[in-house]
């Protein structure tokens, strides 16, 4: 199957497929994968064995079977909603690797909000260096696109997923059991008022953030995650077209002008 490949891709460099970052590749190297076609040429078996979901999808698209469709309209509801983030470099500083947790939760929250979903659980997951990852499924006792009460959820299962002194490369999290989050239920303990304040605030810090920057304000657990880069080196580089901002745009927020890849006749 690997041999139907198209020409272009077959000898692209393996750092070069989309999804397939540094460390990845790096990795894939190590292994004797150096182009799309070395890849692609790897046994189903192969790939679960040693890779995660993502790239198996990714195997699968280079050997022809369409997984990932191709979606023309926005979308206007979800599921489930994932964040993850890959750090460098990797670290065994524990307070750090779970302000990355923090912003990953941030930032799913901030996402559910824009679609008025609430979740009724989440699955939390770290990545060490070696490319070992662990998780743990949490439920809540109500829907919430609160990062507060999700973080504080969080903490102590996603603690027991760390081992001192190893080092981490990434974490993530997915929101699960998405719904409207129109109604909200009242009890005797003044809890559902608390709840409603509590939106009413993200409501005005989701505005701040759409004008000044998506990282303009962030909870006190993401502190670390934000004093620095997400990649240091190389992979850290300041983009020109990040430099050169354009009227009326800001780090965050770009004009909307179209990307071609490929030649252009």
């Amino acid at each position: 199957m690997a041999r139907d490949i198209h020409l272009f891709t077959r000898d692209l460099p393996i750092e070069k497929v989309w999804g397939i970052g540094p460390q990845t590749s790096a990795y894939l190297a190590k292994c004797g994968i150096r182009t799309a076609l070395d890849f692609a040429g790897r046994t189903e078996q192969w790939v679960r064995q040693h890779l995660t979901k993502p790239y198996f999808e990714i195997w699968q698209e280079l050997n022809g079977n369409s997984v990932l469709p191709v979606e023309t309209q926005e979308k206007s509801t979800y599921a489930s909603i994932q964040k993850v983030k890959t750090f460098t470099p990797p670290s065994n500083d524990l307070a750090f690797v779970l302000a990355q947790l923090s912003k990953n939760i941030e930032n799913a929250c901030m996402k559910a909000r824009r679609y008025n979903l609430a979740a009724k659980g989440a699955i939390l997951f770290v990545k060490t260096q070696d490319f070992r990852a662990s998780g743990v499924e949490i439920k809540f006792s109500r829907r919430s696109a609160i990062p507060n009460e999700i973080i504080k959820a969080a903490a102590l299962p996603f603690k027991r997923l760390l081992e001192p002194g190893q080092q981490y490369r990434a974490t993530g999290v997915v929101l699960l059991g998405l719904e409207c989050d129109d109604m909200l239920q009242l009890d005797l303990f003044r809890e559902g008022l608390r709840v409603e304040k509590l939106k009413k605030l993200y409501a005005s810090v989701d505005k701040i953030r759409n004008r000044y920057g998506k990282h303009t304000l962030y909870l006190g657990s993401s502190f670390l995650a934000n004093q620095f880069a997400q990649h240091l080196g190389e992979r850290g580089d300041v983009p020109v077209r990040r430099e050169s901002l354009l009227k009326g745009e800001t780090p965050r927020r770009r004009l909307g002008i179209p990307m071609f890849l490929g030649l252009v006749d």
